[in-house]
């Protein structure tokens, strides 16, 4: 065996003692820095992609690394390196998981995955695919759509659907805000027409003495609660109001202990006085209608 065969098997031999290794520090660029959690280099100041959203159970930690979701390695990657040792801060109600590489809800428990909405594809010819209640609707419209509820109304080319409880199209939506009817106004959040608050009645108010006769036909006098006339005969000014639609008189006289403030309803945010009995148009936040629609019921 010559000198250079005897090397060549000297060198052969000491290759294969040597260990198998993947990447490390030195393999990454210098715009990377090494991810030790995964093995892995990462950019420094991340991918400089578009961030995605986790799945469902799973947040990224709030470090001032600047965590974010990487697709590609389905787990949260920080921008910049972590300190060593340190475990990522995660938001409240959820723990780091080194595993995963996430901040998953604590107890383990991750809730399944919302079943996906059916693609517009899936409706018929007849049909077109409204992504804002994901849902089928009939090109022109129902031919014997339902009325709204009281307080509530549709713009023109949209119908009432019960099953959404909300205003349709007939078409599909081009953009901008739907037209109501003068006087209402569109609600985004129920796809609905409300009628637009109206100004306080007092400045209609006709304010009377008794001594000055009876109110006009349609109204009524409404004594004002802590007023008495000028006249020192005791007796009591009064207003005349229409307590068919009087917000703060609706159905009779409050200062006579009759009727109802309909401004006083709890929770109640938008609301009206119609033939004399006062209606819920909508509710403020923590609030819904009840079922008759003439108060708010706390969720």
């Amino acid at each position: 065996m010559t000198l250079f065969t005897r090397l060549g098997s000297a060198l052969v031999l000491a290759a294969a003692l040597l260990p198998l290794t993947g990447a490390t520090t030195n393999n990454c660029k210098s715009d990377e820095f090494w991810y030790d959690n995964k093995g892995c280099c990462l950019k420094t100041g991340g991918d400089g992609k578009p961030p995605s959203s986790p799945p469902a159970g799973n947040t990224c930690p709030t470090n001032n690394e600047k965590w974010y979701w990487s697709g590609d390695k389905s787990c949260c990657v920080p921008s910049y390196p972590p300190p060593a040792g340190n475990t990522p801060s995660c938001p409240d109600k959820t723990s780091w998981d080194h595993d995963k590489g996430s901040c998953c809800d604590k107890g383990g428990n991750t809730p399944p995955p919302s079943p996906p909405s059916p693609p517009s594809n899936s409706c018929k010819s007849s049909e077109f695919w409204w992504s804002d209640k994901s849902c089928c609707l009939p090109k022109g419209g129902p031919s014997n759509p339902p009325s709204p509820p009281p307080g509530s109304d549709c713009p023109s080319d949209w119908s009432w659907h019960s099953g959404n409880n909300c205003c349709a199209p007939h078409n599909p939506p081009t953009g901008g805000t739907p037209s109501c009817k003068p006087s209402w106004g569109w609600s985004g959040g129920d796809f609905c027409c409300h009628p637009k608050p109206q100004p306080s009645g007092h400045s209609k108010r006709n304010h009377k003495s008794r001594s000055g006769g009876l109110c006009p036909t349609g109204l009524e006098a409404c004594p004002i609660s802590g007023l008495t006339s000028r006249s020192g005969d005791g007796s009591f000014d009064y207003e005349c109001l229409d307590t068919t639609q009087e917000l703060e008189s609706c159905g009779g006289c409050v200062s006579l202990g009759k009727g109802q403030d309909c401004t006083a309803i709890t929770g109640a945010w938008n609301v009206g006085c119609e033939q004399g009995s006062c209606v819920v148009y909508t509710c403020a936040a923590g609030y819904k209608r009840s079922a008759n629609g003439q108060s708010c019921v706390a969720l």
